[in-house]
């Protein structure tokens, strides 16, 4: 039987807004249950990158708001997160968490991210790597799945330009955000958590410039959010500037805020896709 690690987690005014957890909390949240699993039944993160030269780099993460969670709604959510090795080379891995207040599970995460064997360097530079056989051996047989995830993010982002209506646009000037440490994790690098809170940004800022003249917008902000599905293609360094670049679609009953953050002056593509819907 999989293994869960289940601790209960205080709440704070701080984690929330008024329609529900706040996207940016439930990533910290997130990352340090799955954090506290690898530390109570395989190795900790500390061990791993410091002994085992291992680190992992965030590929993909959905979220889902399953049931209403207000602030004024508990005082505390019991966290479960599970861990699971994916691919035919142990080349993921995966932890899903579930946040539960008095109604049941409100919150649910996924989180699969890709190994690295890192150099020893103080900037924890590394590249994509099988898991240790050592490290997968940690793992019990059913934590053990060999069919690797698939990340959604673009075919949705296509099938939103493809049979969505757009609404707007967002043009220059777009919103940008520098990185800041405060936003970083200890390489300096964007810790991926933060860079969640740019889309919410910016699709707070679509709503505040265009709203007036597409209502249906000013949902996103007073009913919250429903989904979020991301993936990251680069890493973000420290003092760099990020500019987000958003679309807004219509797509059946919901909307959907398609968010691609970019290095200012940059032509290699987005760093990161993050698509959010109602």
């Amino acid at each position: 039987m999989p293994r869960t690690s289940t601790y209960e987690v205080v709440l704070d005014a701080g984690m929330f807004t008024p329609a529900q957890m706040q996207i940016t909390a439930v990533g910290r949240l997130g990352f340090q249950a799955g954090t506290r699993w690898v530390r109570d039944h395989v190795c900790s993160h500390r061990r791993l990158v410091t002994e085992h030269r291992v680190g992992f780099v965030l590929w993909s993460w959905q979220l889902e708001y399953e049931k209403p969670l207000r602030f004024d709604d508990a005082d505390a959510v019991t966290v479960d997160v599970g861990a699971q090795v994916r691919g035919p080379r142990s080349t993921q891995l995966e932890f899903e968490t579930t946040f539960s207040g008095p109604e049941g599970v409100a919150v649910r995460t996924r989180a699969t991210s890709v190994p690295l064997s890192l150099s020893g360097d103080s900037a924890l530079s590394g590249a994509p790597a099988v898991l240790p056989d050592s490290l997968v051996a940690g793992f019990l047989p059913d934590e053990v799945v060999r069919a690797p995830h698939r990340c959604q993010v673009r075919a949705l982002r296509a099938a939103f330009e493809r049979d969505g209506d757009l609404l707007v646009a967002d043009t220059d000037p777009l919103p940008t955000f520098r990185i800041h440490r405060h936003h970083c994790e200890v390489a300096d690098q964007w810790y991926w958590a933060e860079t969640l809170g740019f889309g919410v940004g910016a699709r707070e800022e679509l709503v505040r410039r265009h709203g007036w003249r597409v209502p249906e917008l000013r949902g996103a902000l007073s009913d919250g959010i429903r989904r979020v599905d991301a993936t990251w293609l680069r890493t973000g360094q420290l003092w760099d500037l990020i500019q987000v670049r958003t679309h807004a679609h219509r797509h059946g009953t919901s909307i959907a805020f398609v968010h691609e953050l970019e290095l200012v002056g940059d032509s290699g593509g987005p760093y990161a896709i993050i698509v959010e819907r109602t």
